[in-house]
């Protein structure tokens, strides 16, 4: 009998997954396979991997669910989405934007299903039941069911992006017998719209670099920011009741040429600071008129939008706010999971529906693979290879002495953040860290700063978190406490504010352990941890990609599952 459900996404960040009665088995983006970031497009290889991860058939998988209703899945690389940007600088491409793609969007609800079917002919799932689920609805479910802690309880629910199906955000309660959508946004007054096109106007990639503007934004002076917000609000609002965004002066997907008006002149940091102040200002307004028109005060987020760290911890910090928890890389990638969440409660019965463990999803490499690969690669680049009797203990000894070592061992994480598995680790008590690292292999923009990666029961050494809010998927930002010198180089170096991992052990048993070992040599139970990959390419997925990204780099030392591998 089929019992696998298939969660598809085929849009920007394409991702599959794939579940059964018992939750999320697998699921893998696409670009960790095929190598392009942020794969836009149809997910061939992702489907076919999460089949032979589970040992299963086309035949075998009962359900394919869609995380939307549109299907947008014609494939578009980084330059084609530069090329869409640059083509609204002309009158027919404002045209297009303007009038042309919503009216097109408008009247074709379902838009790209039937090149979606002939995509699962092809692949053998023809005969599978399908789902084709609301953009929002799916990125609620990621929120709802991946994290609620009792379904007995009602949830806040947000939701926020760029936009899809016609929609940008969303306000709605689940659990504890309450179903119910308050509000919803269109793409025309969307808050993700306007800082994707900040993003492209300061020359960035929009719906890839938004963070780099988040990441400036500390530098400059409250003022600038508070006055070049003022511009930003003229354009998005509030509704009068507060449950929904609504435009001011022109379509927020059509603002490019007010955007070179109205902010040419203006320095970088004080727009980026600006548009941060106004995104904070927006978000936190609309997360407290919902507490207060639903009663509930357990806000789960999730969407493009809430990739923004430094807005999460403003409206967790908000005084009506309880608890806040925003779904781990919640931008599209997940709807592949919201899909399969749905399908499941369908299938299953919504309490039913096991949520999130850990988000440790992907590819785990066996020590013969491990072992393999070195010795194929050994030869040829120089490489010695050990096999320390205690693994936590000898990668905290090399922290320890100030090298940085990158790890790739047990499932490969899920989304954008890296979480132990795929790391590069260092020393954070060391600032000329970030240069070493940043020198070796990471080459980022120069005010962008590192993660921590800390145990839970040491976090209050060093981030103040007076709400006791979980974070073990680094999706906000803390203060750091008067002890942050400990962590300087996993710090914001304008506001001392910190994306904090808080590892409990049951999460990453190994990762802890080598938490544990450093706190021992140190002192300090917290590591720096930034993703372990080459610029402008996916995180490593295999161990012979481990090897390349080691031996074309600057890197030095690599654990490759029970092994340490060096460079002479």
């Amino acid at each position: 009998m089929s019992s696998y459900i298939l969660g598809v996404h085929a849009g920007h960040n394409a991702s599959v997954t794939i579940g059964d009665a018992h939750g999320l088995r697998f699921s893998i983006q696409e670009e960790r396979l095929c190598g392009e970031k942020n794969y836009w497009g149809l997910p061939r290889l992702a489907l076919q991997r999460c089949l032979d991860e589970v040992g299963a058939g086309p035949e075998d998988v009962a359900v394919v669910a869609y995380g939307g209703q549109q299907v947008l899945s014609r494939y578009h690389s980084r330059d084609d989405v530069l090329k869409a940007y640059r083509r609204q600088e002309g009158a027919m491409g404002r045209l297009r934007q303007r009038v042309a793609m919503p009216l097109a969007l408008a009247l074709s609800p379902r838009y790209g299903q039937q090149g979606f079917v002939r995509f699962l002919n092809e692949v053998g799932l023809g005969h599978a039941e399908r789902r084709f689920y609301p953009h929002h609805q799916a990125h609620a479910a990621t929120a709802y069911y991946g994290l609620r802690e009792d379904p007995e309880r009602p949830y806040l629910l947000l939701t926020a992006d760029g936009s899809g199906d016609n929609v940008s955000a969303t306000v709605g309660v689940m659990g504890g017998g309450r179903s119910e959508w308050l509000a919803r946004t269109d793409m025309g007054s969307s808050l993700g719209a306007i800082y994707s096109w900040v993003t492209y106007m300061l020359g960035f990639v929009p719906l890839e670099h938004e963070y780099k503007l988040m990441g400036m934004a500390p530098y400059a002076p409250e003022a600038a920011a508070r006055e070049v917000a003022q511009i930003f609000h003229s354009y998005l609002a509030l509704s009068d009741d507060g449950l929904s965004f609504q435009r001011r002066r022109a379509r927020t997907n059509d603002l490019l040429q007010r955007l070179y008006a109205d902010l040419r002149g203006r320095r970088f940091d004080y727009i980026c600071a600006g548009l941060q102040r106004f995104t904070e200002d927006i978000l936190t307004g609309w997360a407290a008129r919902a507490v207060e028109a639903t009663g509930v005060d357990e806000i789960l987020a999730a969407g493009g939008v809430f990739m923004n760290v430094k807005a999460n911890q403003a409206i967790a910090a908000l005084p009506g706010v309880r608890s806040f928890q925003a779904y781990p890389s919640c931008g599209d990638e997940s709807l592949s999971h919201g899909a399969y969440f749905l399908a499941a409660a369908e299938r299953y019965g919504d309490a039913e529906v096991p949520g999130l463990s850990n988000y440790y999803l992907g590819d785990a490499p066996s020590e013969a693979a491990c072992e393999a690969a070195i010795q194929a690669a050994s030869g040829p680049h120089g490489l010695r290879y050990e096999r320390p009797d205690d693994l936590p203990a000898a990668v905290a000894e090399l922290l320890a002495s100030g090298e940085p070592l990158a790890r790739c061992a047990g499932p490969m994480e899920f989304g954008a953040r890296a979480l132990g598995n795929r790391s590069i680790l260092a020393d954070p008590s060391n600032p000329d860290v970030v240069r070493v690292i940043n020198r070796m292999v990471k080459k980022r923009d120069f005010w962008m700063p590192f993660a921590p990666m800390m145990k839970a029961e040491r976090a209050g050494d060093y981030i103040q978190n007076p709400k006791g809010l979980k974070s073990p998927y680094m999706m906000m930002t803390f203060d750091a406490t008067e002890r942050y010198r400990e962590l300087i180089a996993a710090v914001h170096g304008a506001d001392l504010t910190c994306r904090a991992q808080l590892l409990e052990r049951p999460q990453n048993p190994e990762m802890h352990d080598i938490i544990s070992a450093f706190e021992v040599k140190t002192g300090r139970g917290v590591v720096l941890n930034t993703s372990f990959n080459l610029h402008g390419f996916p995180i490593v997925r295999t161990p012979e990609e481990a090897l390349h990204v080691l031996t074309h780099s600057g890197l030095r030392h690599l654990q490759l599952g029970p092994f340490l591998v060096h460079k002479a």
